[in-house]
């Protein structure tokens, strides 16, 4: 699977690709692994790994699609997908002092002319 970073990377990839949409599934399910390959790092889901199946439905109503992760890939995912700035419903990153870019707040004072 490799480790945290290496896994956000292709996480954002997949999102980016259109391999793995950038919203939250429908339908979420967990168990053992299917045999299946992970949609974020591409290796096999075991039957003695965690598993979890995503479902998403598609737009004008053509079917659903089905993606299979690891929980560790699934993790790195939610983050990626909540924290990238790849959709319109996220907000940009913050700096590292919490602050989103252009959304300082202004220091002079309103209504007073000048």
């Amino acid at each position: 699977m490799g480790d945290e970073r290496t896994l956000r990377a292709r996480a954002r990839a997949a999102m980016k690709a259109g391999n793995l949409p950038d919203h939250r599934p429908e339908r979420l399910w967990g168990g053992l692994g299917s045999g299946e390959s992970c949609a974020v790092c591409g290796k096999t889901v075991d039957e003695q790994d965690v598993e979890l199946e995503l479902e998403f439905t598609a737009n004008a109503g053509a079917g659903a699609t089905v993606h299979h992760v690891h929980a560790r890939c699934f993790a790195a995912w939610e983050f990626e997908r909540r924290n990238g700035g790849l959709n319109d419903h996220s907000l940009p990153p913050a700096d590292e002092e919490g602050i989103i870019p252009g959304g300082e707040r202004s220091t002079t004072e309103r209504g007073k002319g000048g």
